[in-house]
């Protein structure tokens, strides 16, 4: 063991801001806030040790980015570096652009992502699908101390990106981690986290069920002791303290949910940081600070206190109707086939085509919605978003518990109405088009055609496109019923006139 003067850099504790991040998962220079999780990382690190790769899996909501993140990457860069190796960490997600963004991440490990020739050079070697792990590897290493663990966060993004943009880099990318399982080379490992209700996808990719199943790793519940332990620790790093009875009640009012963990997290962020301004409000000074169970009972239980807060942060980027930033959150949000809410990345450009404004104004919505103390968007923090930077919501656990959203006739409500009357009006467009005699009636083609003004071709193309036929079609409704109402009434007003000319009452 070193003495304190002996210390290495690596292992200089540095506290976070606060003592809970959240709704979002925690970062890696967050461990010293990461309880209860000692055991499961120690189980995935001996995992990842024996066979360098390991799949993750678990429920949205489990935890499974927060263990790899603050649990097993700064285990090993730190404790295992005590046996005289090295490790170095990276983190990727597929996104929208899985090789691309590997690429990046390997660049990323001599501090370099923004190279551009240096990402190329990575991308070109990930090209070689199969063959590129050992040279990666021989490109990666320093010496052989030197080890590279990557980690490729919520994995089933590449289910999707397959589904809509680009299969055959999908199973590029999906051979290259296969690949690392069946031959992997010296010092190079990888870590997968994923849904679990996505393993029968994987069965999609050649060799990737096989090699789940002998990599995975099922993230088990925590139990009672642990997730006071997590709840409790945080706060007495930074003069704090929570109480028994508090712990209690927030472990029971998440009821074992596959939101409790970031309810929980979410919920002591808001409580630590109100007590701890509380606690220095005439000293200036740090003080000891304690939050109660009177403290949480003010605030109402974890869902409710997760809605208001992003009503909070609502009401100080937009004004009732709230249009801009309901579009917002419409385009990011989804039902998927099994009739879950999930989220639906989208880019800053095309969030602010759909909502038919400028990308300043949907950046500032967005800024608001990412900034620390929020952490409903990402990318977090305050990095300047670029036209092509990808929003996302930071936890499903947002899309389920804010009202404004999850409401029976909350947004994504109104989203997927639409989207029915969109593909209804595309059927009748395609009528009209091999047959203009399929007019729309006259107040059906006025009500669409002020339903239409509320959306856009972009927003269109989510559902198939067609805006222009749709659009003709109502215009020709529009048009001719219009022209039958005016004929209508000028022969009724010719009856009349003849009426009167012959004296008929």
């Amino acid at each position: 063991m070193n003495s304190a003067d002996e210390t290495p850099v690596e292992f200089t504790v540095t506290l976070p801001p606060g003592p809970y991040p959240g709704l979002r998962p925690f970062n890696p220079d967050e461990w010293p806030i990461f309880f209860g999780r000692e055991r499961m990382a120690d189980e995935v690190v001996a995992r990842l040790i024996r066979d360098q790769f390991v799949v993750v899996h678990g429920d949205s909501g489990c935890g499974k980015s927060s263990l790899i993140r603050a649990g097993v990457l700064p285990r090993l860069e730190q404790e295992n570096a005590r046996g005289g190796l090295s490790w170095r960490t990276a983190i990727t997600q597929p996104r929208n652009a899985p090789l691309e963004l590997l690429a990046a991440a390997c660049a990323g490990l001599d501090g370099r992502p923004g190279d551009e020739d240096r990402v190329l050079a990575f991308r070109r070697i990930l090209n070689y699908g199969a063959d590129a792990p050992p040279i990666l590897a021989q490109q990666l290493r320093r010496g052989p101390t030197d080890h590279i663990c990557i980690l490729i966060d919520q994995f089933e993004e590449l289910f999707a990106f397959a589904r809509r943009s680009d299969s055959a880099d999908a199973s590029l990318f999906v051979e290259v981690l296969v690949a690392l399982l069946e031959q992997p080379p010296p010092g190079l490992y990888a870590v997968v986290t994923m849904r679990s209700e996505y393993l029968g996808a994987c069965a999609h990719f050649r060799g990737l069920a096989e090699a789940v199943n002998r990599a995975q790793y099922l993230l088990p519940r925590m139990n009672h002791a642990d997730l006071m332990r997590a709840v409790r620790e945080p706060a007495e790093l930074y003069g704090g303290s929570v109480s028994a009875d508090l712990a209690e009640r927030l472990i029971s009012d998440s009821g074992g949910s596959q939101d409790q963990l970031p309810l929980i997290q979410h919920g002591l962020m808001q409580l630590a940081r109100d007590q701890r301004a509380a606690a220095t409000v005439g000293t200036g000074e740090p003080a000891s600070w304690r939050i109660e169970l009177t403290d949480y009972l003010k605030t109402g239980d974890l869902s409710e206190s997760l809605s208001n807060h992003a009503d909070h942060v609502l009401s100080t980027v937009d004004a009732p109707p709230f249009v801009v930033t309901e579009k917002l959150f419409r385009a990011i949000t989804e039902i998927n086939a099994d009739g879950r809410a999930v989220r639906r990345p989208r880019t800053l450009q095309q969030v602010a085509e759909v909502c038919g404004t400028d990308i300043a104004t949907v950046g500032r919505i967005v800024d608001a919605f990412r900034a620390e103390g929020a952490s409903f968007l990402t990318p977090f923090g305050t990095a300047p978003l670029s036209a092509g930077t990808l929003i996302d919501i930071s936890h499903e656990a947002l899309i389920r518990c804010w009202s404004r959203i999850a409401a029976p006739s909350g947004w994504l409500a109104h989203e997927f109405q639409d989207g029915l009357i969109w593909r209804s009006l595309r059927v009748q467009a395609g009528d009209f088009a091999r047959d203009e005699e399929h007019l729309l009636a006259l107040a059906t083609a006025e009500d669409q055609a002020t339903w239409m003004q509320q959306h856009g071709a972009p927003w269109a193309e989510r559902y198939g496109g067609g805006w222009d036929r749709v659009k003709r079609m109502i215009d020709v409704s529009t048009a001719s019923g219009r022209a039958a109402r005016r004929e209508r009434q000028a022969s009724a007003r010719r009856k009349r006139q003849l009426a009167i000319a012959f004296g008929v009452s």
